[in-house]
């Protein structure tokens, strides 16, 4: 492992099965391998691969790890924020006593308050003076191991009433045709109970386009680009609710003629007797299609300046007199791809031709006629489930990339080709491999378990196998994946006693230059979920409908687990707070067996030089797993 001068910061050599790891190093620059006269380079400051279409996300993996709640986040100056914390071990285990640091930090980063003390079970209070400033406020604790994850808490600290009425707003269940009428159920309540019987609901409904439709294709744009008139504001919303509270906003369909998926936004308030509001906002998707085309751009989003709207927005850009490539997909609204034939896929350039124009209101303005020159075509043919490929040459300027599907459907995509001198620094962006699919035989296991894992590819080839955590490789295997695919059995080891493991995969297809076959890359991740459901208490809790202003309140607590006995000591912590208070931010507690349990981010970044390999050649490209450093 080389730094930037070539200066040498870690090496080792590789085992038996051609594996090593290297401790990573913030300078490190360069991976340079070399065996009886050959050499390998791979480039760390190039961006490591695109993972975005794999479920990854979560809080990062520790070994040791700190859970932060309390029982709100909004609090006025001179009030005291009551939080609580909990160290556990990787497997949600208690930990002994040890001494954490605490540090309240203002919006200003300036650090307000610093503790360093051995707490004993129970809540942390943190004084707001009535003289702070308001605003967040950042609380911050850690022990002192650099394993140990450090828990956020954010407050609120601001000048507030509590909101007396609650506001619900309900959207219909699925998205509408363009020519169905939207319709929004309202109801409204005192949060002491009574229905909010003859209370005014104002509000104002808007028309906005709709791109990024389908939550279950990430990265994925639907709609033509090029439509005019999707932005527009809509109706005013006068309504009075009735006895129990309830009313109903029904708006005519005035987008009828769209072919692009659309959103119909309601926000509106319902006032109490004083005229004070309490305002929420809903949503109504529309469809307008029974499947669309979907594009993703290989290439990175950067900020654009939009001469059409002169603003500026985020575009994808790619690199001057290279290749576009996009992912294209044909779904339906649930995200399912769909089998089609001939989707007609062009590329075309907008070309825009500037001069300068005077008015008497606006002085002189620049502005441009725009001819569209189709510079490239071609049908693409989809099975059921597959993400297709195409990819065109470019120079500079405007483009935009259509496919249209039955029915004269169309779905577009504007980029911009070497926008700026700064995007030759920059590179292209992350590249997005092809994806192996992994399926589990059971939705969680414990140790002792042994894992039935299938593994399908893009093509037939051969690569690894992992179980990763975020401290690095557990388990590895070397594998040759047929066509067909291949069951494989792994088992779950005893000391695998965490929750931020992932099975990853590596195939290759070699190049074969008697089948004109190129190199194939395809990765695949996913989170391998390990707990005991019988570690999950399940609180019940029996309190009376209505209480008496300074009369005490008794809660019964019943605790339960999924089989067998519930633990014979249980530390229950209850809070009672105004639900107007939780409204203003909506906050909702935190769920400790999701912050313990639950699914953990990927924590490495993933490079390999299979950008570099050339075509028809049978080589393998080098990969390397580097994990991230986390704070």
């Amino acid at each position: 492992m080389l730094n930037a001068k070539g200066q040498t910061l870690a090496e080792a050599k590789s085992d038996s099965q051609g594996h090593v790891t290297l401790q990573t190093d913030k300078e490190a620059a360069l991976l340079l391998a070399r065996k009886e006269g050959q050499t390998t380079l791979l480039d760390l400051k190039l961006p490591a691969l695109d993972l975005a279409e794999f479920s990854i996300a979560g809080a990062p993996g520790f070994s040791k790890q700190f859970f932060m709640f309390g029982p709100r986040d909004l609090y006025r100056p001179g009030e005291t924020v009551i939080l609580n914390a909990l160290l556990r071990d990787s497997d949600g285990k208690p930990l002994a006593e040890q001494p954490v640091k605490l540090e309240v930090v203002q919006p200003d980063g300036q650090v307000i308050r610093s503790v360093m003390s051995k707490p004993v079970n129970g809540p942390v209070p943190v004084y707001l003076s009535a003289r702070q400033r308001r605003g967040y406020r950042h609380v911050h604790i850690r022990a002192s191991a650099a394993t140990t994850s450090r828990a956020n808490g954010i407050s609120h600290v601001e000048d507030f009433m509590p909101e007396r009425m609650a506001l619900n707003l309900t959207p219909q269940a699925a998205p509408v045709a363009p020519d169905a009428d939207v319709t929004f159920g309202v109801s409204g309540a005192y949060l002491y109970g009574a229905p909010a019987s003859g209370n005014q609901l104002q509000g104002k409904l808007f028309l906005r386009p709709l791109r990024d439709a389908v939550a279950a294709l990430p990265g994925f744009q639907f709609g033509d680009i090029a439509e005019e008139n999707l932005s527009r504001s809509l109706d005013e919303v006068q309504l009075t609710l009735d006895e129990k509270g309830h009313g109903e906003v029904t708006t005519s369909s005035q987008w009828q003629d769209s072919h692009s998926p659309l959103q119909v936004v309601l926000q509106a308030s319902l006032l109490e007797s004083g005229g004070r509001p309490v305002t929420r906002t809903v949503k109504q998707p529309i469809w307008p299609a029974e499947a669309l085309p979907g594009i993703r751009p290989q290439f990175t989003l950067k900020d654009v300046y939009d001469y059409l709207t002169d603003t500026t927005v985020k575009q994808p850009v790619v690199d001057e007199n290279s290749n576009a490539a996009f992912d294209i997909v044909y779904a339906d609204v649930k995200g399912e791809k769909k089998a089609i034939s001939g989707l007609q896929v062009r590329l075309i350039r907008e070309r825009r031709d500037y001069y300068w124009n005077w008015s008497d209101s606006e002085g002189w303005q620049s502005q441009f006629d725009q001819k569209d020159l189709q510079e490239g075509e071609e049908s693409l043919d989809l099975q059921a489930g597959q993400i297709g490929k195409v990819s065109f040459p470019v120079e500079w300027g405007s483009y935009r990339l259509e496919v249209k599907g039955p029915d004269d459907v169309v779905s577009s995509v504007r980029f911009w080709a070497g926008y700026s001198w700064q995007d030759n620094s920059e590179g292209a962006g992350a590249a997005r491999p092809d994806r192996v699919t992994m399926k589990l035989d059971k939705p969680s296991y414990k140790p002792g378990d042994t894992i039935r894992l299938h593994i399908a590819a893009p093509a037939a080839g051969k690569g690894y196998a992992m179980v990763e955590s975020s401290e690095g490789p557990l388990w590895w295997q070397e594998i040759d994946v047929p066509a067909e695919g291949m069951d494989l059995s792994i088992p779950v080891d005893k000391t695998w006693n965490r929750h931020d493991l992932y099975l990853s995969t590596l195939v290759v297809r070699p190049g074969d230059k008697s089948r004109s076959a190129t190199p194939k890359r395809a990765v695949g991740l996913l989170h391998l979920p390990l707990g005991d459901e019988n570690r999950r208490l399940t609180l019940a809790l029996e309190a009376p409908d209505k209480i008496r202003p300074n009369q005490p309140l008794t809660v019964k607590v019943k605790a339960s687990v999924k089989e067998g006995e519930a633990p014979k000591q249980v530390n229950v912590l209850l809070s009672a707070v105004d639900s107007g208070v939780l409204n203003i931010t909506d906050y909702a507690t935190p769920d400790p067996w999701n912050a313990f349990f639950g699914q953990k981010r990927y924590g490495a970044d993933i490079y390999d030089i299979y950008g570099q390999v050339s075509k028809g050649r049978d080589v393998w490209p080098a990969c390397a797993s580097a994990a991230m450093a986390t704070s």
